[in-house]
């Protein structure tokens, strides 16, 4: 699969982002998490997922799971603290829908932050669209 140039890559307005290439859509109380149409690109076909399991408790910063396809190993980070309260099981039966669907069926979990506020160190898309010009770094 060929990286498609940056106006390929979808960056839909309703949602959060942050450096690492996750999306959040928040919803209330709980926020969504997933990976963004640049990491499925870049990654590649994606083969395995690993998830936690509902009810895990998440530190800001630390890997809460992995991705891996034939060409890349990475790991999901957790972007604040909290609990994990949903798991897309659906994604880890079948990891392709990452690349698939990234923002819809390839969601991975849903997240109880422990403060609200957090959800102010994600970017907006305009911030992250602008990240993914400067180079996706």
């Amino acid at each position: 699969m060929a990286i498609q140039p940056l106006s390929q890559w979808t960056v839909p307005g309703d949602r959060m982002y942050d450096q690492r290439h996750q999306w959040y859509l928040i919803d209330g109380s709980q926020v969504t998490m997933g990976i963004t149409d640049y990491t499925q690109d870049t990654a590649g076909d994606i083969l395995y997922v690993s998830l936690p399991a509902a009810g895990t408790e998440i530190k800001a910063g630390q890997p809460i799971g992995s991705i891996e396809s034939g060409k890349w190993v990475g790991q999901i980070y957790a972007p604040f603290d909290g609990v994990v309260v949903s798991v897309n099981a659906r994604v880890e039966e079948a990891p392709p829908l990452l690349n698939q669907s990234p923002y819809d069926q390839g969601w991975m979990v849903q997240i109880q932050p422990n403060q609200q506020e957090d959800l102010n160190r994600l970017i907006t898309s305009e911030a992250y669209q602008a990240l993914l010009i400067a180079g996706g770094q």
